[in-house]
């Protein structure tokens, strides 16, 4: 592989640019590592940029400055009176936070642990914490005010806090090169724990050697030197984030920025602006951030030339595989929006790697605009110095397998982890001879990994599958961004049986909907196969390798056919032929959308069951304005019809001009099947609910899910003017919609106090209500409504609708306020990405009445005064729109305690507050969502 050349850069007002270079660095331990960082480039700099961070403000700390303010913690830990070797588990969020408590607990002599974000489901968070206290034999926890909240009830735990250690570290000075112990080379280090996706978490063992032999290696492959700055945006407790960003930079003596993740997808412009400003060289991305990052910025055209980009010279991408299209637009999308885009050459570099090898231990940089790729996905290249890889017959384990097919990977070399943290059994059956490490059962869905033994143990449960006789298999489709499965399995009924094809579609509908729910995925293929012909091996287990071998050789066609036929067949037992002009034309537009033939198509398909997205509604809309020659088909009413005859109905009374203005119905029903108890959505405070079609689609099968719609979009429609008057129509439309309970309601965001009062007043007719859930709001919002004022209400509407960037939305407000209204809109207008515009089939005067819209709830909202209680609470919280997660928890959103008279739930989920509900985070939000409706006996 050649060498990876380093540009000389510009001093810039974060980094100090000194002429110096480390020279094949030769530390034996991490402590060595620190030491020789601050003797050599003690001027160079760590920077931070926190979750709640609205600007690109960067706390920095000088490598020696660091270096005191760890050794000065450490020797506070030395107060607990722990032996040396304890294990502390640290669990903070920020990376500077990260970063200290680890070189803290190095240089006082014990082995730190890094917990990544627990489970928002109380039982499977519980349940984590006592493994890891039988695990590790004590349960020493080091973590902020939130993360002592989230394990407060589980007992038996020490738990210290940060800031408590930080202010005990005032108290010392110690010298520069002090430690409370002298690690060898061969001591544990640092402990990571593996993801749990096939059970709870194993602890990863990696010494003092494992971890410099890596970094050392990976360092030399990046073609790091001490004048190279690195950005950083994984977590610090994913061994990406800690080690291939951090330790191994460190080694080097190159300077650093570390970005909370939430700070660049909120903003990925962010990116672009701390790469031209900070002059940085190398960067990481997995491939789903490479083509999210692409999408949200190719439209940009009025950014193009904007960015000096000419400092990036690589850019990593890990956990998946790199898809070669994606990684080709990414980089032309960089290069428009640079000032000079001659000057802009870097690499991206595909890697693989695993918590065991210390992350990646293959990369292969390439330049994809003069280099054509050859193959679908990135190669990735030879592995780094010091690391084998082989590939073998999965069946033994050690018979190579021939160049071009595939089989099972081994990896080995002195970055492999040494052992399992008291797991002996684990640690046996990862190794073979040869000290070569085995893979694992898992499924990569946009850089997460899912455990195929837990997904395939909930498929078992299903009736219609032999136990026993089910296997889920990773598989990606050729020009699939992301990994997928294939699931496997012998029916328990004969498929040439009478009543095959309504088995086969229940039992294919189950395992699609576990499927969902459990990995946000459906697979791409169910693939049944007799019993008296699937093959299992000697040891009685299905072979997932070879059953994917047969797949891609075509072997398993004439299961596959047949089960199409079936599945045809129970389709057309409810086969509606479209018969009307209009439904034959609607009929072609769904086929085109989900990619059907049109023969396919029911007059009584669902188009929210077929599939359908917010994006596809959009689609849906403009298509079929274009092809009825209508001006508008509004958004609502496609939500309101997605059969096709019934929106066939309503689109021939637009086009007969007879359609008179409806009543308005604040109820919109965006999936309609299922015998649990439906579930009810409070807008947010914009009135609108088409967020909400992506979290519908996962409780397909389960229960009703219904959203309600603010008064005011259409024509006829007056505004509300009191938060009593739109909490009596809400209540009386539930009411109408389910005429008795238990009663599920939810609201997000402001959306979450007007659910709060509905559940009161259904409670005040005597109802039950077992579920209330408030997501992302604080009970007292008056003072807050107040300080909205219309160009507060217009830019928060905007940045919720994509139009501008949350970066310009907070500094867009002062420059507007002495503007005009038009004036106002027209800045904004001009801002907005002609594209988003136009899927929005937003108007000047559409986007000027939604802001009035907003503006009406908003003064509903000022003299909201919360009194009374409901039965009980559930509150999810995100990254709150300004301040800490932590205040906002303990300040904002606990005060809900004293309106439940039940125990309340605080549950923590991802995102930030406008990007909870997104296509990133909302997969994540559904299984938490469910899990308390669950947890509520609903």
């Amino acid at each position: 592989m050649a060498p990876i050349a380093v540009a000389s850069t510009t001093t810039s007002e974060f980094f100090t640019n000194l002429k110096t270079s480390i020279v094949s660095p030769q530390p034996n331990t991490l402590h060595d590592v620190i030491a020789q960082a601050v003797d050599s480039c003690p001027s160079h700099e760590l920077g931070f940029i926190t979750s709640s961070a609205h600007d690109s403000s960067i706390q920095t700390k000088t490598f020696s400055a660091f270096n005191q303010y760890v050794r000065n913690l450490a020797r506070a830990m030395l107060e607990w009176g722990k032996p040396t070797g304890s294990i502390v588990v640290v669990y903070l969020t920020e990376h500077e936070d990260n970063m200290a408590a680890v070189w803290a607990c190095l240089l006082a002599g014990y082995v730190p642990c890094l917990q990544p974000a627990l489970s928002a489901q109380q039982a499977h968070k519980e349940g984590h914490v006592a493994h890891i206290k039988n695990l590790f034999g004590s349960a020493i926890w080091l973590t902020n005010e939130l993360g002592a909240e989230q394990i407060s009830t589980i007992s038996g735990l020490e738990v210290h806090l940060l800031s408590e250690l930080k202010g005990s570290a005032e108290t010392f000075n110690v010298s520069a090169d002090w430690v409370g112990y002298e690690a060898k080379a061969d001591d544990e280090a640092i402990l990571f724990l593996t993801s749990g996706s096939t059970g709870f978490s194993k602890a990863v063992v990696h010494t003092h050697r494992t971890i410099i032999a890596a970094c050392r290696a990976k360092g030399k492959s990046y073609g790091l030197t001490s004048e190279s700055r690195v950005l950083n945006w994984v977590g610090f407790d994913h061994v990406a984030g800690s080690l291939e960003m951090h330790i191994t930079p460190l080694l080097y003596g190159a300077s650093q920025l570390h970005v909370h993740a939430s700070a660049i997808l909120a903003d990925p412009l962010r990116l672009l602006r701390l790469i031209d400003e900070k002059s940085i060289e190398l960067s990481f991305a997995p491939n789903f951030l490479l083509s999210k990052l692409t999408r949200d910025l190719e439209k940009r055209t009025d950014l193009f030339g904007t960015f000096d980009l000419s400092s990036i010279k690589r850019i990593n991408s890990g956990g998946e595989a790199v898809v070669s299209k994606t990684a080709k637009a990414f980089a032309a999308t960089m290069k428009q929006l640079s000032k000079n885009p001659s000057a802009v050459s870097f690499d991206i570099s595909p890697g693989f790697g695993m918590t065991e090898t210390c992350a990646g231990c293959i990369y292969h940089p390439v330049d994809v605009l003069t280099n054509e790729p050859t193959h679908e996905f990135l190669d990735l290249g030879r592995p780094i110095d010091g690391c084998e890889m082989r590939v073998v017959d999965p069946a033994d384990g050690s018979t190579l397998r021939p160049d071009g097919e595939s089989g099972e990977l081994q990896v080995r070399g002195p970055m492999v982890f040494v052992r399992y943290y008291n797991n002996a059994e684990a640690t046996s059956s990862s190794f073979v001879e040869g000290g070569c490490g085995r893979i694992k059962d898992t499924v990569i869905v946009h850089g997460v990994s899912y455990g195929i033994p837990e997904l395939e143990t909930h498929l078992q449960t299903v009736e219609g599958v032999t136990h026993s006789f089910l296997g889920a298999a990773p598989y990606r489709a050729p020009g699939q961004e992301t990994e997928g499965f294939i699931i496997f399995y012998s029916p328990t009924f004969d498929l040439d049986g009478a009543d095959a094809s309504s088995k086969l579609f229940a039992t294919h509908r189950a395992l699609r909907d576990i499927c969902v729910k459990m990995i946000t995925l459906p697979p791409q293929f169910i693939v049944p196969i007799p019993v008296n012909q699937m093959e299992k091996t000697t040891l009685g287990k299905l072979s997932r390798a070879r059953l994917i071998s047969l797949f891609k050789q075509g072997q398993l066609a004439k299961h596959i056919a047949r089960s199409e036929e079936l599945l045809s067949e129970a389709r057309g037992a409810t086969f509606v032929a479209p018969s009307t002009k209009t439904e034959k034309a609607l009929s072609k537009i769904y086929a085109g959308i989900f990619n059907l033939a049109e023969s396919e198509m029911s007059a009584s398909d669902n188009f929210f069951e077929l599939g359908g997205t917010s994006i596809d509604v959009i689609r849906l809309k403009r298509e079929g304005e274009a092809h009825f020659d209508l001006p508008e088909i509004p958004t609502i009413q496609v939500l309101k019809h997605p059969v096709i005859s019934s929106l066939a109905n309503y689109v021939d009374s637009l086009l007969s001009k007879d359609g008179k203005t409806e009543e308005y119905d604040p109820i919109v029903p965006l999936q309609l099947t299922g015998n649990k108890t439906p579930i009810f959505f409070v807008h947010p405070g914009v009135g609108e609910v088409l967020i909400f079609v992506n979290l519908a689609k996962y409780f397909q099968n389960e229960r009703p899910f219904y959203a309600l719609r603010a008064r005011g979009f259409e024509p006829g429609h007056p505004f509300f003017t009191s938060m009593d008057e739109m909490v009596s129509c809400y209540a009386a439309a539930v009411k109408r919609t389910q005429a008795t309970g238990p009663y599920a309601i939810a609201g997000y965001s402001y959306g979450g106090v007007v659910a709060f009062e509905v559940a009161k007043r259904l409670e005040a007719m005597g109802e039950e209500v077992k579920f209330v859930g408030l997501i992302n709001i604080p009970p007292h919002i008056a003072d807050r409504m107040h300080e909205i004022d219309w160009t507060g209400g217009m830019l928060n509407l905007s940045y919720f609708l994509g139009l501008v960037s949350k970066h310009d939305a907070n500094d867009l407000a002062p420059a507007l306020r002495p503007m005009t209204r038009k004036e106002q809109l027209e800045v904004v207008w001009k801002l907005s990405p002609p594209d988003r515009l136009v899927e929005l089939q937003l108007t000047p005067e559409k986007l000027d009445h939604w802001v009035d819209i907003a503006g009406s709830l908003i003064e509903c909202g000022k003299d909201y005064n919360p009194s009374g209680s409901v039965s009980a609470t559930d509150v999810f919280y995100a990254i709150p729109l300004r301040g800490s997660k932590s205040d906002w928890l303990n300040n904002q959103l606990k005060p809900w305690s004293g309106f439940s008279r039940g125990e309340p739930s605080y549950t923590d989920v991802p995102g930030q507050h406008y990007t909870l509900m997104d296509f990133d985070h909302v997969p994540q939000f559904q299984k938490i969502f469910r899990g308390r409706l669950e947890a509520r006996g609903l």
